[in-house]
């Protein structure tokens, strides 16, 4: 992992593990739809070009913030996922089977600044305790408690950590 042998502090040395296994996540993550029906785990289709502008737009026009690009390039992969009672929001509420749908980023957003304290930060998804933010004063993606919001329980230099993070959560509750 370190080729120069140069220390490294250990969430540094995770961060750049985490970095080299950006293909793990999504084979991981298409394992998890393999192995699970609709109504246990939504996947969103690809977001195309156009829909990555103008969600792009309209959280600049709506929330004062550019989506980070590593999140972006999941959604062109994958618009949305659900699973295990774990979100990660999609660029348009999206119906799955089961009668749910997928939840908005920029809609969802909006509900978590009426709170008061989310300036400066764009909530991607959350869970039954958790909420997945990008910072973007310090270009972090974190776990913060959804209740407690200075508490931060995970740390991520790049998308990827946080998606491992997410795929940890929902492997456990399979």
């Amino acid at each position: 992992m370190n080729p120069a042998n140069v220390w490294l502090p250990a969430s540094l040395a995770r961060e750049i593990q985490l970095l080299q296994m950006q293909p793990l996540a999504e084979t991981r993550l298409l394992k998890l739809r393999a192995n699970l029906n609709e109504a246990e785990m939504y996947l969103g289709p690809p977001l195309g070009r156009s829909g990555i502008e103008a969600l792009q737009s309209l959280a600049l026009s709506t929330l004062g913030n550019t989506l980070p690009e590593s999140y972006l390039d999941f959604l062109s992969s994958h618009d949305g996922l659900v699973a295990q009672g774990v979100f990660l929001y999609s660029s348009i509420p999206r119906p799955y089977s089961g009668g749910g749908t997928a939840l908005a980023l920029v809609e969802m957003n909006l509900l978590a600044r009426d709170t008061g304290f989310m300036d400066g930060f764009v909530e991607l998804g959350e869970s039954d305790m958790d909420c997945y933010v990008f910072e973007s004063g310090a270009g972090r993606y974190q776990v913060r408690d959804k209740v407690a919001f200075d508490n931060v329980y995970e740390e991520f230099v790049c998308f990827d950590g946080l998606l491992s993070h997410i795929l940890d959560l929902i492997e456990q509750h399979c």
